[in-house]
């Protein structure tokens, strides 16, 4: 297990904060309503950036830029870096890594060899990856009646897809690897905020990740398309850097609250939202018998896993001792 294999300097005080499971499941729809809205926005960054490399880059770099500014401020936020020992620095490092930067660059390289239905099948697979690591991993408890709910959350999210279309390729080989890689970073991040700070373990996979990505763009000759911007480019990205900004706050907080295995599978309701906010724009909207039910589907099964998981863990929560008769 990670806990086994690393020690994690808890954070000043974070042993008076105990996880509060509901206020976690809160934070989990909330991010999952920002994803939803996430992916309509990016969905527009298509028709304004034609390199995917340099967009990713610099919205991850808006966000990276950002979390260093409460740095400036918190002292104790900079000396809790100051305390870390090695191997907890190079377990923030594997977060930069795996959650930061190389998946994003493995994803947008597969799509360019790979279907869009072999890359959406494979990116679906994302939350089961996350719940078998923090099994094994973390110790997480999935009861039986979880893990049904899961498998019925596979099928509405996959109940659309042209399964015809799929493709197994070296494009295939690398969003796999991206969603594996992905699902690995939840898991290193939900133990990290065992005992590290939100903003620490936030800011060191962010910002580090963006400066691995500026790295990886500058050594590749993406950045060159920074002269080339214009000005609602420029904008844009802002715009999507705020976004995801907001995505990354309120799925860290979720993470330390509640059990990652069900506060990512809970994020794939962002479809959901997606479609909503893509008839509220255009109050048209065409959809597919088979892609309506999968969305119910989802629903339902989002529905059913948000229960399961406040009640199974409020069961665990220690009940405080009786108060004993003087």
């Amino acid at each position: 297990m990670l806990t086994g294999m690393m020690a994690v300097q808890p954070a000043p005080g974070s042993s008076k904060r105990r996880p509060r499971p509901a206020l976690g499941y809160a934070f989990a729809v909330a991010a999952a309503v920002i994803s939803g809205i996430s992916i309509y926005v990016n969905s527009l960054g298509v028709h304004l950036y034609r390199d995917a490399t340099l967009y990713t880059t610099l919205k991850n770099g808006v966000v990276g830029a950002i979390l260093l500014v409460p740095l400036l401020f918190l002292g104790e936020r900079r000396r809790e870096y100051g305390r870390l020992q090695k191997p907890t620095a190079a377990w923030l490092v594997a977060l930069a890594v795996t959650g930061g930067s190389v998946p994003y660059l493995l994803f947008f390289n597969g799509l360019q060899h790979s279907t869009a239905v072999t890359a959406a099948f494979l990116n679906h697979l994302q939350f089961l990856l996350v719940g078998l690591l923090a099994v094994a991993f973390l110790g997480e408890r999935i009861r039986p009646a979880m893990w049904a709910g899961f498998a019925v959350l596979l099928v509405g999210a996959t109940l659309g897809l042209n399964f015809g279309q799929l493709r197994w390729s070296s494009g295939a080989g690398m969003i796999l690897s991206s969603t594996f890689l992905f699902a690995v970073d939840f898991v290193i991040a939900k133990h990290l905020l065992r005992g590290l700070s939100t903003l620490a373990v936030m800011t060191a996979k962010m910002t580090l990740g963006s400066a691995i990505l500026v790295l990886y763009s500058g050594l590749t000759g993406h950045l060159a398309g920074l002269l080339r911007l214009s000005g609602t480019q420029v904008e844009f990205v802002l715009l999507v850097g705020l976004v995801l900004l907001a995505f990354t706050v309120f799925t860290f907080l979720a993470i330390r609250h509640a059990m990652v295995s069900a506060v990512i599978a809970i994020g794939m309701a962002s479809p959901l939202v997606t479609t909503v906010l893509q008839y509220g724009v255009s109050h048209r909207l065409h959809i597919a018998p088979a892609d309506a039910a999968g969305l119910l589907v989802t629903l339902a099964a989002v529905v059913a896993i948000l229960i399961m998981g406040i009640r199974q863990e409020a069961a665990r929560r220690p009940r405080p001792a009786p108060a004993q008769a003087t």
